[in-house]
């Protein structure tokens, strides 16, 4: 005979030589003392032995009603961890909590090669100024996100634009030709480039750098670049 529990609705199974009017039961789920009464009983041709099945699936129910919740809360969770995490990492480079000198003595042992300068037509927003190098790590420990920034200068030495770049990412000839200004932008700042080229550079080794100015003016005469900040790298030795 099927009894249900009048606490939880658990419901079991029953012997009927066991099923006498009045007889105090106890629910094996809440644990509730309850007299038996017969004429609420339902015939239940299943198995004889108490069986609290009913109940554990009301609460597996209610577990997966919730696990949609939780899953969403822990996704949200990461990506909040993940995006100040790039944040910190990607950050722009910041040189004015340092003076000169300690910029210098930070930077000392970082030296630039193959700097030059060049104009590239391009199909879409016209001329791009182009700035290209690489910075070579002469530090005995490895260092990483080293970043530079670069100046164009007017034919009365004043600056018309700076700009401040990661190193690790260059355009080819021909992406600098067809891309977009925002499709440029996006290659260079690339982060899995920038993760690859620009992380655990090691004694000797060196990261390619690449700063585009935009519709430059024509009375461009000079320009020069720096190397503006540096960290230890967090990878192995």
């Amino acid at each position: 005979m099927e009894v249900t529990c009048p606490s939880c609705s658990s419901r079991f199974n029953l012997p009927d030589e066991m099923a006498k009017d009045g007889r105090k039961l106890r629910c094996t789920v809440c644990h509730m003392v309850f007299p038996l009464v017969v004429s609420t009983l339902q015939p239940n041709s299943g198995d004889l032995k108490l069986d609290n099945l009913g109940s554990s699936d009301k609460r597996l129910k209610k577990k997966i009603k919730k696990l949609p919740i939780i899953l969403g809360v822990l996704v949200f969770l990461f990506c909040v961890a993940g995006a100040l995490a790039w944040e910190f990492v990607f950050k722009s480079p910041e040189t004015t909590q340092l003076s000169d000198a300690q910029l210098a003595d930070k930077v000392r042992l970082l030296t630039m090669r193959q700097v030059r300068q060049y104009i590239v037509e391009n199909e879409k927003i016209g001329k791009v100024f182009v700035i290209e190098g690489k910075v070579v790590n002469e530090f005995p420990d490895p260092k990483e996100f080293i970043a530079v920034e670069a100046a164009i200068y007017g034919k009365d030495q004043r600056v018309i634009a700076t700009k401040k770049q990661r190193c690790g990412t260059q355009l080819s000839l021909f992406q600098l030709q067809v891309l977009s200004e925002k499709e440029m932008e996006a290659f260079l700042n690339n982060k899995i480039e920038i993760l690859t080229n620009n992380v655990n550079v090691k004694h000797g080794g060196e990261v390619p750098f690449m700063v585009l100015f935009y519709s430059p003016p024509d009375d461009v005469s000079e320009f020069g670049v720096r190397i503006i900040d540096v960290r230890d790298s967090r990878g192995p030795k």
